[in-house]
């Protein structure tokens, strides 16, 4: 017999047997690579992650909860991997996201969509209920101004509540949701120095809390900028916020295994990484349904039909995935199913929350 010829990986120096080495997986070359060699390596191994990714994105499109059983059960190698599926898909996404969102258009637009008109809009609203002509209460000094809001039944009945009412900067568009006596901090230009100095003369009763100071410090800081000042923070809040939207959806990825943990806690042959396979399936799902309905099928033919029918697939589907996954009757089902969206709704209300206040304070 013809003894099989043995080489050492120039890798990580292992002794292999044939092309391929056992231990790193490196390819054996006796010789320079040449450039014909190079190109086909690429070529393989596009076509290889090329199918390999569609193999995976058919099935967990159409077959809900199939994929991750057959992770969970040891068929890995035919799949794409699930963490590797979650990134591509929300780097994907998040990068269309980003690109089709010009941010300092919506800002510039007459059209008040930004977070300041919003605010300055709800609080006419408010007025308006309260019989106030947003108009004439504009126009008024600010010793008028709470008379006006001391008057009016409402205020009446909050006075000690320090009720929050909006007012408006002269000749700008944008706005802070103040109290009365926050105004007048405003309105005479105060320093935040000035402020705690303030606080330090005043009685225990009569202070500030402590988180009422933070914010009457940074709301100080932003008003003595200036319209532009404030403009740019407005800008920065917004796209700070946005861009923290993927590390809050990556905190939320281990939340909703856990959930599901929590669900099926009597199920003790699945382990909280089978749970965490079905997380990453899912919200990779999301991703990838989003940028087909979104940025392409209701891009194409000019409606928002498709991105419907995505959102309600979504719900269907991870019904149908926690039935063929975790084997129990359609109304245990129904009901945990049920259950895992009232705590990933409170799950994602406080994340969105918690990611506003970390960028209010975190930006300079």
């Amino acid at each position: 017999m013809e003894e099989a010829t043995i080489h050492e990986c120039k890798n990580c120096s292992t002794e292999i047997e044939g092309q391929f080495c056992h231990f790193c997986g490196q390819r054996y070359h006796d010789h320079k690579e040449s450039f014909g060699e190079l190109a086909y390596e690429f070529v393989s191994d596009f076509l290889h992650f090329d199918s390999r990714f569609f193999k995976t994105v058919l099935p967990l499109i159409f077959q809900p909860g199939k994929l991750t059983k057959s992770y969970n059960e040891g068929k890995q190698r035919s799949q794409f991997h699930p963490i590797r599926l979650y990134l591509f898909s929300s780097f994907v996404y998040f990068f269309l996201f980003f690109y089709f969102t010009n941010l300092e258009d919506k800002f510039e637009g007459e059209n008040n969509t930004n977070p300041a008109a919003f605010i300055i809009d709800s609080a006419k609203n408010a007025i308006s209920k309260d019989s106030l002509m947003h108009e004439s209460f504009n126009k008024l000094n600010l010793p008028d101004k709470n008379k006006i809001l001391a008057d009016t039944p409402k205020a009446k009945s909050n006075l000690d509540k320090k009720e929050f009412v909006t007012l408006q900067d002269s000749n700008t568009k944008y706005a802070f949701t103040v109290n009365s006596d926050l105004d007048s901090l405003l309105q005479k230009r105060t320093t935040p120095e000035a402020y705690l100095k303030q606080q330090k003369v005043m009685s225990n009763e009569k202070k500030d809390g402590y988180l009422t100071r933070i914010i009457t410090i940074r709301i100080l800081k932003i008003s003595l900028k200036g319209d532009e000042g404030k403009k740019e923070f407005f800008n920065k809040l917004t796209e700070t916020f946005l861009h923290n939207i993927p590390k809050a959806l990556f905190f939320l990825l281990p939340l909703f295994a856990f959930f599901l943990k929590l669900l099926y806690f009597r199920k003790k042959q699945f382990y909280y990484v089978d749970h965490a396979i079905l997380s990453l399936h899912y919200f990779s799902l999301i991703f990838i349904l989003l940028i087909l309905s979104n940025y392409i099928l209701d891009a194409i033919f000019g409606t928002g039909i498709f991105t419907f029918l995505a959102f309600v697939w979504m719900s269907a589907y991870m019904l149908i995935a926690m039935k063929r996954l975790y084997g129990e009757k359609w109304g245990r089902t129904i009901f945990k199913f049920v259950t895992l969206g009232f705590l990933l709704i409170f799950a994602i209300i406080i994340t969105l929350i918690g990611n506003m206040a970390w960028t209010a304070f975190m930006i300079s």
